[in-house]
Parts: C-alpha cells; sequence; structure tokens
C-alpha cells in the first residue's frame, strides 16, 4: 500500500464504490477508506436487509390467508404454530449481508481498487490519516491530489427528549438479536413506517407515534390515507398528534416506559 494516490476515497457506500471504481477504471491510483463495512446504509442497514425482513413478514401475511386459498391443513385458528424464529432467520439475513460484502470487495479487486477498513480523519495539513479497524493502535497517513468525502449520513437521536439514549435507530433494528414483543416507533417517514408493518406482519405489538393525523406526510395524500386506515385496520396502535417527552427504564425489566406529550404512557 502506498502514501499517496491520485485518487483517495473516504467512505464505502454505493457512492464511494461506484467512484472509486470508475476512476481506477481510467488509470488512476485509487485508494478506499471505509470504516465499518462495504456497501454502505443500503447494503448492510438499509434496503438489502430490510427487504429480507419484509418478505418474511410477507410470509407470514400469505400464511394466515393460506386456508382461504384450499390450503386445508395451513390453520392458524386450528392451533398450528407460525411462530417466527428471529435469531435463526438474522443469521441467515446477516450471512446474506455479508457474502454481498464480498462481492463489493471482490469488485474493488478487480478494478485495481485498494482499500483499508478503518476511520480516516483529516490532519492539519490536509493529510489523510486512517485508525486502522481491526488494530487501532496501528495509524497509516496518506496523501493524495484528489479526495472525495463519501462518508453519508448517520441518524439524529433527539437530544432534548429525557432518556432518549435508551431507544435505537433503524441501525439497531438490524442488531437485535430476539423478537421484541412490543416496540414503540417513533415518526411517520417511509423508514419507521416499513419496520412498523414488518414488526407488526410478525406478531409484535407495535406502536407508532406520529406528530400529525396520518403517517408519511411528505407523500400524495391519497398514499397518507390510504396507508394509515390500512395500518389500523391492520392492528397497528398509531397515537396520533402525539411526540415523545420522556423515555424511563422500569426497574428490574427489559421494558421502558415512553410517556407521550398526550400524556399516555406506553410500556415497551
Amino acid at each position: 500500500m502506498k502514501s499517496h494516490y491520485q485518487y483517495l476515497v473516504i467512505g464505502g457506500g454505493s457512492g464511494g464504490v461506484a467512484s472509486a471504481r470508475r476512476a481506477a477504471k481510467y488509470g488512476a491510483s485509487t485508494l478506499l477508506i471505509e470504516s465499518k463495512a462495504l456497501g454502505g446504509t443500503c447494503v448492510n442497514v438499509g434496503c438489502v436487509p430490510k427487504k429480507v425482513m419484509w418478505y418474511a413478514s410477507d410470509m407470514k401475511h400469505h400464511l394466515d390467508l393460506a386456508k382461504d386459498y384450499g390450503f386445508e391443513s395451513v390453520d392458524p385458528k386450528q392451533g398450528v404454530s407460525f411462530e417466527f424464529n428471529w435469531p435463526a432467520f438474522k443469521a441467515k439475513r446477516d450471512a446474506y449481508v455479508k457474502r454481498l460484502n464480498g462481492i463489493y470487495e471482490r469488485n474493488l479487486t478487480k478494478e485495481g481498487v485498494e482499500y483499508l477498513f478503518g476511520f480516516a480523519r483529516f490532519t492539519k495539513d490536509g493529510k489523510v490519516e486512517v485508525i486502522h479497524k481491526d488494530d487501532q493502535s496501528q495509524v497509516s497517513t496518506f496523501t493524495a491530489d484528489n479526495i472525495l468525502i463519501a462518508t453519508g449520513g448517520a441518524p439524529v437521536f433527539p437530544t432534548n427528549v429525557p432518556g432518549y439514549e435508551l431507544g435505537i435507530s433503524s441501525d439497531g433494528f438490524f442488531q437485535l438479536e430476539k423478537q421484541p414483543k412490543k416496540v414503540a416507533i417513533v415518526g411517520a417517514g417511509y423508514i419507521g413506517i416499513e419496520l412498523a408493518g414488518v414488526f407488526n406482519g410478525l406478531g409484535t405489538e407495535t406502536h407508532l407515534i406520529i406528530r400529525g393525523d396520518t403517517v408519511l406526510r411528505s407523500f400524495d395524500q391519497i398514499i397518507q390515507d390510504t396507508i394509515t386506515t390500512h395500518y389500523e385496520n391492520e392492528g397497528i396502535n398509531i397515537h396520533k398528534q402525539s411526540n415523545v417527552s420522556k423515555i424511563e427504564k422500569i426497574p428490574n425489566s427489559n421494558l421502558k416506559k415512553v410517556t407521550l406529550t398526550t400524556g399516555q404512557v406506553l410500556e415497551n
């Protein structure tokens, strides 16, 4: 690994990887630095694993309907268990994502892109210093003719809400080792709505806390009204005109007490 490159990319998500591969394809010496896993949000904690979870939730829905379509032995009402094995499914989902990480690595190698896993930062003199991921005592310094910052975004927590640190972001959803019996999801955006549907479909008691009267408020009104009504009919508890005022841990329990601005209290 050299100390100077023509092109250096900080961030191994979709944009960073595509840019690095294109530069290398045109002959530039290229180094890509990624602090977590190649593929970025979409591959690791976004589109890909979310769709895998959605398919599982959708499968449960089809099982519930199977008897109505002639599959007489598949009848949840007759005591047939359709309990979802979250840990086993998570292991398969994570293995699938890891395989995709490997594909990204091989594609970079094929195009001649060097890559390093670590946390990059700029020094005062404009160099890029990288703390290695596997050995944080090891630090490498690089210079480059051109540098692309492609680090993407990060979840923003409502630090003004007491107890906010007791909650998780959508990233944390993919780290859950067990299926929760009850969840409270805060927000009416598409990520929260997707995860609410997955949880509810798999049998978790789901509470959705939204500030307005409909979900997906940046979408067309017909979409807002249709999805809101559908979710209510599916059994999702939608708390409208609400926000979280505080979160507290319940002693001797894994549950949290969520107090809403309406005064309502949830235990999840």
